[in-house]
């Protein structure tokens, strides 16, 4: 069970790391939290520091080090890290995916592969990496996770953090559109808000929905005006030749500061399958709102029941 002083105690462990060597070397929140991981992780760090400040780094690792942290207390104290990092960096909160969405995605996956095999996930856009820890560790899986970003201090974190809730993985620095491999039996991904004449989102869906196995599910995050853009038909037109869209689930307006999302449901497409007839549409009420979420689950529920059946 999670115990909240776990999460003190480990958020108060790469805190002081991170402070020590800003102030020492001037080394940005987000740099400490990776060498506090690799320390934890490999006993060493990636850059060399004075005997002094090891000794003081080593001592705060011995203090947690008899703990055996649980995947969600590390996740939950990382996350509040990033919250801390990324204002350092004057980079906005919004692009950590909220737990309770990465929750509910965790429970529309365990609906998808109820029946079919899931050895491994793909985010293309990794980012935190709090998408895809959030979804796995609700569903109690040890999946492989590869990801992808071009951010090199992210990408190092986020391959640490995987290391730290001991998910296998690969991470990937490069632009996600120049990333591509196949067998992928599951992307899951968050995609950033973005208002560009060529839209981004179209491109990216459509660039990696070659890496996924046939059969297998490519679950999204979308602003909810992603169908409202002029090229939207070429998109569809390409995604209909290999996949299909199923599901559209509207997430409530209050998970976010601005730019509400949607979650997009699409397959790809096994050869001579028939798309389903019928369209999974929901419009996901305030978590708070606990009737109106339960009477959403039991919508869902009742789609992928009678998907189940045929």
């Amino acid at each position: 069970m999670m115990n909240k002083k776990n999460i003190e105690m480990f958020y108060d462990y790469f805190d002081e790391v991170s402070n020590l060597l800003y102030e020492k070397f001037d080394k940005t929140y987000l740099e400490g939290m990776n060498e506090a991981f690799n320390l934890l992780l490999d006993d060493n760090f990636k850059e060399e520091y004075s005997i002094e400040v090891v000794e003081t780094l080593r001592i705060a690792k011995e203090n947690i080090s008899s703990i055996a942290f649980e995947r969600e207390e590390v996740r939950k104290a990382v996350q509040l890290g990033l919250l801390k990092g990324y204002k350092h960096a004057f980079m906005s909160n919004s692009l950590i995916t909220p737990d309770t969405i990465g929750i509910f995605i965790g429970y529309i996956i365990e609906k998808l592969y109820k029946d079919q095999k899931l050895e491994n996930v793909m985010d293309p856009m990794i980012g935190s990496g709090n998408l895809v820890f959030s979804a796995l560790n609700h569903m109690k899986k040890n999946i492989k996770i590869y990801g992808v970003d071009s951010d090199l201090t992210i990408c190092n974190l986020v391959r640490n953090v995987a290391d730290l809730l001991e998910y296998k993985n690969e991470i990937f620095f490069q632009d996600t559109l120049t990333y591509f491999d196949q067998g992928f039996d599951l992307i899951l991904t968050d995609l950033p808000i973005t208002d560009d004449e060529d839209y981004f989102p179209y491109k990216a869906i459509n660039h990696h929905l070659d890496s996924l196995t046939s059969g297998g599910y490519f679950v999204v995050l979308i602003e909810n005006d992603f169908f409202e853009k002029k090229d939207v038909k070429i998109f569809k037109d390409e995604i209909n030749k290999k996949a299909y869209m199923f599901g559209l689930i509207k997430l409530s307006e209050t998970l976010f500061k601005q730019n509400p999302k949607s979650i997009l449901l699409i397959r790809k497409k096994i050869e001579d399958e028939i798309p389903p007839k019928e369209f999974l549409l929901v419009d996901l009420p305030s978590f708070n709102d606990n009737d109106g979420v339960n009477n959403s689950i039991i919508k869902i529920d009742e789609y992928f029941r009678k998907r189940d059946e045929k």
